[in-house]
């Protein structure tokens, strides 16, 4: 698929995904959806990438669902011979039948996702960023559920992400209020790790991102993030044995032997990742 609704760049060991939408604040629709899922799945498999980097066009990052998109479903259901009424009930998420994607696929990627977040990021555009491995913010940012301002439920497992993220008293505050927090507030609650100005935002997320290609094993890297993610999920002692477990497979890795031989020879190491690249 040719992005239409993203930009999509390789750079210095770095993917960037801009989502460019700016006329409607980056809204959310299906195609656009899709269109980020390849562009990550891409960049997993690349293995000249190292991370990937998030953004949006103009001065928002995603001002949510294009309202556009429930009546895009039902049209795309009706010429399918479908009862177009049921639109919504099927949506899985982000289009008719045949598209049934989830945010959850970030977390099973084996590079870590960093978020750019200026200006508004509500709703699902919101939502979309609680899957993100790390989120910076810009000073204009302003985010938050919004849902039960418009008399919609919870979306995409916020409910399951937030609290993880940021305990369950905050969490609940944004979700029954539905009110939207500043980049210091998210910054304070633990939602974001940094705030920069946002002239300053996209270098700061490529600072990150491209420290983390020239200096961590990819294997490594992808090892800890799922680690990470599965133990949220785990006891105390299933989280140990899983930990002694792959540690003990992680000397067979290229990426083990390229440090240990750099640590030999006093020498910055080159890890290979995942392959040759």
């Amino acid at each position: 698929m040719d992005p239409t609704e993203i930009v999509y760049e390789k750079n210095d060991r770095v993917a960037i995904i801009t989502l460019n939408r700016p006329a409607r604040l980056n809204a959310f629709n299906a195609r656009m959806g899709l269109e980020i899922k390849e562009a990550m799945t891409d960049a997993d498999n690349d293995n000249s990438i190292r991370a990937i980097v998030v953004t949006g066009a103009g001065r928002a990052f995603c001002s949510g669902a294009d309202q556009k998109m429930a009546a895009e479903l039902r049209a795309a259901r009706a010429a399918q011979g479908l009862d177009p009424n049921q639109a919504l009930k099927t949506l899985k998420p982000y289009g008719p039948d045949t598209l049934n994607d989830k945010f959850d696929y970030m977390l099973d990627l084996r590079k870590p996702i960093i978020g750019a977040i200026k200006g508004h990021s509500v709703a699902l555009g919101f939502t979309m960023t609680l899957f993100f491995d790390v989120r910076i913010a810009g000073e204009s940012a302003m985010m938050g559920l919004l849902f039960v301002r418009t008399g919609r439920a919870l979306e995409q497992a916020s409910a399951w992400m937030l609290p993880r993220l940021i305990g369950i008293p905050r969490a609940m505050e944004l979700a029954i209020t539905g009110r939207l927090i500043t980049a210091p507030e998210a910054l304070a609650m633990g939602l974001v790790t940094r705030v920069v100005p946002d002239d300053l935002l996209l270098p700061a997320a490529l600072t990150m991102a491209r420290e983390i290609g020239a200096n961590c094993s990819p294997t490594a890297v992808a090892q800890a993030k799922r680690s990470i993610y599965q133990h949220m999920s785990t006891d105390l002692q299933t989280a140990y044995r899983d930990s002694y477990e792959v540690g003990g497979r992680m000397p067979e890795t290229a990426d083990y032997k390229e440090a240990a031989a750099a640590f030999a020879e006093k020498r910055l190491p080159r890890f290979p990742g995942f392959g040759k690249s």
